[in-house]
């Protein structure tokens, strides 16, 4: 991520210090569907493997910068605070083989903090295509009646692609654009065993998402 970085800061200096670019600023609305396939896998006793899948839908406010050649070719970085992935709860009604007692309702949630991309719009025509590369911090929170252990937090990659259309919109804004876009993200496979050593969790996370956006530029 550090050299991404480094070649971002590079291509944003080279394009936005160029006598015909553009800076743009602005604020997108995310219309996301988050998609999450996750495993816990009990360490001790029976080896118990349970899997869940789930979806949510959300809203998400972003904001961004982006240096704008001539030409529509574009380099930017976007940023989202923080955004819930979804929460998911089973409920045991029998304590385990090995006799601990372990019956009630578990709850496992999950959030992505800090989330940072850095994209290229690549003009193609009237449209455009987008690559990014996003880097954000995975918060898990578990809950057990019997109080359980913690996972760690864990800095996660994910990689995006999409195509968009950009316009002007000048009687809303001085200079004013919008974006209309659709964008897939993977991200990498989170994996931890929680600090007592009795599971292992697993998830894999997938975000479909269509973004409106309207910035001005400078």
């Amino acid at each position: 991520m550090k050299k991404l970085i480094a070649i971002f800061s590079t291509l944003f200096f080279i394009i936005s210090t160029s006598a015909r670019a553009d800076l743009g600023v602005g604020i997108s609305a995310n219309f996301a569907s988050i998609d999450t396939d996750g495993s816990e896998t009990e360490l001790t006793g029976d080896g118990e493997k349970t899997t869940a899948s789930h979806s949510n839908d959300v809203v998400i406010p972003e904001i961004f910068v982006e240096a704008i050649s001539d030409n529509g070719f574009a380099i930017g970085l976007a940023y989202i605070p923080a955004r819930e992935l979804g929460s998911k709860s089973r409920t045991d009604t029998q304590p385990t083989a090995d006799d601990d007692n372990d019956a009630g309702t578990y709850t496992a949630k999950a959030e992505v903090k800090n989330v940072i991309q850095i994209y290229t719009d690549i003009p193609i025509g009237p449209i455009y295509a987008k690559l990014g590369a996003t880097r954000a911090t995975l918060k898990t929170q578990e809950k057990s009646p019997n109080g359980g252990a913690d996972f760690e937090n864990a800095d996660v990659n994910g990689y995006s692609y999409g195509v968009g259309y950009k316009n002007d919109l000048p009687f809303l804004l001085p200079n004013g654009y919008f974006k209309l876009e659709y964008t897939h993200t993977n991200f990498d496979e989170y994996s931890d065993i929680d600090t007592n050593g009795d599971s292992k969790v697993v998830a894999d996370t997938e975000i479909d998402t269509v973004r409106i956006s309207l910035g001005t530029k400078f």
